[in-house]
């Protein structure tokens, strides 16, 4: 029976990581789930919003895009905020042939002196608070959807000398990585990055801006990381949890395959078979680079 919480369609994801690890992993069924606060890359998940802005800057965005909307009226406003949809409206049906001169002349007015509310400095240090509190409490499981990607057995399996598992994703057990969702790759900066795109996300709906903030830039990466076809799986600290990462096990029949790298120590597989004999659905195979280049995946064993 397909689980209520399956988000797509595949049936294993892969965890590159040194040998070492792999056998913290496989010794207490458990894998590493991470803050975003201590991931390799610095613009991986904005580690701070609106840097180097302030509130007359976002006052001034937010006036700017006002009078935008004014003079090019959106033929449908259910997506806004209700109370800038109310204000568009209003003008809308108040001036149905267009704003007059001098209303834009005095909305032209407030994009050079806006006008900013007692609290709004408050406000954005609450928001900035929040999103760091946000980020703290975030728990990130990042997974591949290939176990034959060169740079990354260079990059985070001790340079070919580690392991990759491949966990398989049971409906019978709801596994965690059911809710996995693929990273999308973009250079293009987040909407909290900036003045300009924090007016943009004043102007939405307020669940669609919880949702922005909570999922979309939770699963967003640049470009120079695609190579990797990452996927997420995101979740929170658990009650009473300190620091920035949790240990969090999985069930033993969600581990299929131990793959071992081209530089794998061979003489370490015996230690290896006896740490994977509490799993009773997984193998062992052997990666091997190919006189091409490429990652060749071969069966050595079966439980």
């Amino acid at each position: 029976m397909r689980s209520p919480y399956r988000l797509h369609e595949r049936s294993s994801f892969f965890k590159y990581m040194p040998l070492s690890t792999a056998e913290i992993v496989l010794q207490n069924a458990s894998l590493r789930w991470s803050s975003p606060l201590i991931f390799n890359d610095p613009f991986d998940v904005p580690r701070e919003v609106i840097p180097d802005v302030n509130e007359h800057d976002i006052s001034r965005a937010l006036a700017q895009k006002i009078l935008l909307e004014l003079k090019n009226p959106r033929p449908d406003t259910s997506q806004l905020n209700s109370g800038i949809r109310y204000l568009l409206e209003f003008y809308k049906n108040y001036f149905p042939f267009g704003l007059p001169e001098e209303l834009i002349k005095k909305q032209t007015e407030l994009i050079l002196n806006p006008p900013v509310g007692e609290g709004a400095k408050d406000a954005l240090t609450g928001f900035r608070n929040y999103w760091d509190n946000t980020l703290r409490d975030r728990r990130l499981l990042c997974l591949s959807e290939s176990p034959v990607i060169t740079s990354m057995w260079n990059h985070y399996a001790d340079s070919y000398k580690g392991i990759v598992l491949e966990f398989s994703c049971l409906d019978e057990f709801d596994s965690a990585w059911l809710l996995a969702k693929p990273v999308k790759y973009t250079d293009k900066k987040p909407l909290t990055y900036t003045a300009e795109g924090m007016a943009e996300l004043f102007f939405m709906d307020e669940e669609i801006v919880k949702n922005y903030i909570n999922e979309d830039i939770t699963y967003i990466k640049t470009l120079d990381w695609q190579y990797e076809k990452e996927w997420r799986v995101s979740t929170h600290q658990r009650p009473l949890q300190e620091g920035l990462y949790s240990d969090l096990t999985f069930n033993i029949h969600e581990l299929k395959t131990i793959i071992l790298g081209p530089m794998f120590d061979m003489d370490k597989l015996p230690a290896i078979n006896e740490l994977s004999e509490k799993y009773p659905l997984v193998s062992v195979s052997s990666a091997t680079i190919t006189r091409s280049g490429l990652i060749e995946i071969i069966p050595l064993s079966a439980n």
